[in-house]
């Protein structure tokens, strides 16, 4: 189940850096965001660095929850939402990398505690 969703996580973070890339042009979020799902669903793969990319993909969320949120608060300022179709795509996106995170690190939190039980 985490290499599912290690992989679901990667592509999303794929699909969100090339948005960000027709959006704002290639920049240090479009790789830092590319490296994270590989470094993730790399991760899955090598039970040594599990935490690692437990965490990594933590760290991401978090950082994925506040552009959701900046990104409504900056939609509704003046007094209108508007936002165009590829910064809602953007949004959902980060949605996703958001929801993908947490659970993946939830998941290796519950394999460790479940470890140490027996």
């Amino acid at each position: 189940m985490n290499k599912v969703i290690a992989i679901l996580f990667a592509i999303v973070c794929f699909a969100t850096s090339a948005v960000s890339n027709t959006i704002m042009g290639p920049g240090l979020w479009f790789w830092v965001i590319i490296s994270c799902g590989f470094v993730v669903a790399v991760s899955q793969f090598y039970p040594m660095i599990r935490g690692v990319g437990a965490g990594v993909a933590l760290i991401l969320s978090i950082i994925s929850i506040c552009a959701v949120a900046l990104g409504l608060l900056a939609a509704t300022v003046g007094g209108s939402f508007n936002m165009d179709g590829a910064s809602s795509l953007l949004l959902l996106l980060f949605f996703l990398i958001a929801v993908l995170g947490l659970i993946l690190s939830g998941l290796y939190k519950r394999s460790i505690r479940a470890s140490e039980s027996n």
